[in-house]
């Protein structure tokens, strides 16, 4: 058998193997439109069942709760989001393999315009999407 043969059989063969099972940006998308609609809605309780465990065993869920309305508060109601940029990878570990994404967005509340970067793992051969990291960066926050 030629090598170009043996190549071909073994691309084949690669891109069989990592076919990406369980949900798409597409997917996570959709939940992150749903997330930032119930942010509009101002009631923490609507929005706590989005962070996945893990982020509420690196993060106390009350004083989560507390950093959230505070935020909330300094920025004031969400007028408008803008998916800025995102990333994704597939991770293979001995801790977990699966989908790690991030999403950059560029959200304008009434007080001031917020980047908030947003981390979301979801384990192989899991069809859960949760967020594990919540990052806000505003110059509504300078000086307080």
């Amino acid at each position: 058998m030629s090598k170009k043969i043996i190549i071909g059989f073994i691309a084949v063969f690669l891109i069989s193997c990592s076919g990406q099972k369980g949900p798409s940006k597409d997917d996570v998308v959709l939940l992150m439109n749903e997330y930032f609609e119930k942010v509009k809605q101002n009631d923490f309780s609507l929005v706590e069942t989005y962070y996945s465990e893990a982020f509420y065993e690196n993060t106390n869920k009350e004083k989560w709760e507390e950093l959230y309305n505070k935020v909330h508060s300094i920025l004031g109601e969400l007028i408008s989001v803008e998916l800025e940029s995102w990333s994704m990878r597939s991770v293979l570990a001995t801790s977990g393999s699966g989908k790690y994404f991030i999403f950059v967005y560029k959200n304008k509340y009434e007080n001031g315009d917020a980047i908030e970067t947003i981390n979301i793992f979801i384990p192989k051969n899991e069809n859960v999407i949760k967020i594990n990291g919540h990052n806000y960066n505003s110059e509504a926050f300078i000086g307080l």
